[in-house]
């Protein structure tokens, strides 16, 4: 007889690609700027990002799939240059490429097909619990939910995400060992 557990624990899935949110996961989002990120006043990358990119830049596909309205590819890339990340993201994704919106999960199978990624492959990092976590959930993406300020899940019936991280510098042991992915 198999012991579900055991099975469960030790399956394991070959990642290709780690998608990344990008408002407050890796770049911060101040509420009193307004329009395209790459023109406001100042930006900042968030807490870590940088070197979580580079310990997995050669390992990974790394994505960042955006609901921003404001911006397009372009106007992201700009934005990523001002902090010096755009040379980690192998490809970047908003509504205006997609023509979806998180949390539709057509939003992320229609990435994981232009990345020919299937889901189970692929691994979300965010920090919106519902725009980044359940919907990528919901296609059968594994998912990280970045909380840094430790919030606590309300009236849900139980967890969507498979790992919470609280330090983004953090990210790739937690992609490494406590999700025991190859």
């Amino acid at each position: 007889m198999v012991n579900i557990s055991d099975y469960f624990q030790n399956l394991q899935f070959e990642i290709k690609a780690l998608l990344f949110d990008w408002g407050n996961t890796v770049m911060k989002v101040y509420p009193e700027q307004t329009g395209p990120m790459a023109h406001w006043e100042s930006v900042a990358p968030v807490e870590g990002i940088a070197a979580a990119l580079e310990n997995l830049k050669n390992k990974y596909q790394i994505v960042l799939v955006s609901n921003a309205r404001d911006s397009d590819r372009s106007l992201v890339r700009k934005a990523l240059e001002r902090v010096h990340l755009s040379q980690y993201f192998h490809e970047v994704f908003t509504p205006h490429e997609v023509y979806e919106h998180k949390p539709c999960p057509n939003f992320y199978l229609k990435i994981l097909k232009q990345i020919e990624v299937e889901p189970e492959n692929a691994i979300m990092v965010g920090d919106s619990y519902e725009g980044d976590i359940i919907a990528a959930k919901q296609v059968g993406l594994w998912t990280v939910w970045y909380n840094p300020d430790r919030k606590q899940l309300h009236n849900e019936a139980f967890p969507y995400h498979d790992v919470e991280l609280n330090r983004m510098l953090e990210l790739h042991l937690v992609v490494q060992k406590k999700m025991k992915f190859r």
